[in-house]
């Protein structure tokens, strides 16, 4: 066989379709075009090119996508209206908003104090309620 070369397709000896991704010490670097999966193989582990031998599974037409779970721009939705509007509502202890804003809002809510956030907003509302002139609110929270 000829040397084998990095980037180029190739079958294992069990019929995995494999592209080759480099080589590390005494080893080789494969990458699956079935699953994507990433290993490691002797150096002398023994490789076919892909054309010579038919592949016994079906091939992915693009190996090796990025992820497409949501990022950390789209978890970067604001909190700030879910509160407001729950604070608006009424009726509520500290407790249940919190509990209510990460039911609302779960994936915004990673990696954040929740009640603090909640917090914040009845400052702010508090402090825009007495700027406009209505006075301090009868509603307990606010």
């Amino acid at each position: 066989m000829k040397k084998s070369k990095a980037g180029q397709d190739y079958i294992t000896a069990t019929g995995l379709p494999v592209r080759l991704l480099g080589r590390e010490g005494e080893s080789r670097v494969l990458q699956s075009l079935q699953t994507d999966n990433r290993f490691f193989v002797p150096a002398t582990y023994p490789l076919k090119p892909l054309k010579e031998r038919p592949s016994s599974l079906e091939l992915r037409p693009a190996p090796y996508k990025e992820s497409t779970r949501s990022t950390l721009e789209d978890r970067k939705r604001p909190l700030a209206p879910i509160i407001d509007a729950l604070l608006l509502e009424g009726g509520r202890t500290m407790k249940g908003l919190v509990r209510e804003v990460k039911r609302r809002a779960s994936a915004a809510c990673r990696g954040k104090d929740v009640g603090a956030n909640v917090r914040a907003r009845m400052y702010w509302l508090r402090k825009r309620r007495s700027q406009v002139g209505e006075g301090p609110s009868r509603t307990g929270i606010l």
